[in-house]
């Protein structure tokens, strides 16, 4: 049995070194799970009808409820990194990361509010208003479809770099398992059967020069 007074000074017992590969490795995938919901909310607000038509209230509330949940998902990751700080030192990249994401996400609530405040200032004030004028109409229709169609882009390119940063963090957390096997080849077999789970990388369009070249 190895001597625990022959170990290097201080150098941290095997145990410990473990307990942050798979703190990293938790924190890590969840920042990986916030960046994924956040990309699905981006996909779900481009199924809503381009201009000139007018998105249906229903569909931007239910928007505006996915973007609440996931802001109150961060916030929630807020508190556990912090409940943690004192042991964990994974937590403090992970704190820094949501933290980041808090206001950015606001950001685009508020985007989205405005949004769902025009279309139901349009469908349910100015459009019947002017049902006996076609150019009275056509001219409030262009004037709700120039603000949605700011609105959503904003919350679009806010949300595309939330989830970028989201990811970078993760990557930076715990880098991917196929990236350390490429690093210390000798030790593939023993990371390979740790029993940790793998950590998806990136995907390519999710970096910041594919994003910005669609």
């Amino acid at each position: 049995m190895p001597n625990p007074a022959s170990r290097p000074h201080g150098s941290a017992p095997p145990y410990a070194a473990k307990e942050i590969i798979l703190s990293s490795t938790a924190h890590a995938l969840a920042l990986y799970d916030m960046a994924g919901q956040v990309e699905r909310l981006r996909f779900q607000l481009r199924t809503l009808p381009p201009p000139p038509a007018i998105p249906a209230v229903d569909a931007v509330s239910a928007r505006v409820d996915d973007l609440v949940g996931i802001t109150t998902a961060v916030s929630a990751q807020i508190k556990h990194c912090l409940s943690n700080l004192m042991s964990d030192a994974p937590a403090k990249a992970a704190l820094q990361a949501y933290s980041t994401a808090l206001a950015p996400l606001g950001e685009a609530l508020t985007e989205l509010g405005r949004m769902h405040t025009e279309i139901s200032h349009y469908l349910f004030t100015a459009h019947p208003a002017r049902r006996d004028s076609p150019l009275n109409l056509e001219r409030a229709r262009q004037q709700a479809t120039e603000v949605i169609s700011g609105c959503w882009e904003a919350a679009d390119e806010i949300l595309e770099v939330v989830a970028i940063e989201l990811r970078d963090s993760a990557s930076k957390v715990a880098p991917a398992p196929s990236r350390r096997r490429s690093e210390a080849p000798g030790r593939a077999l023993h990371t390979t059967g740790s029993g940790l789970p793998s950590i998806p990388p990136a995907p390519a369009s999710a970096t910041p020069r594919a994003a910005k070249g669609r």
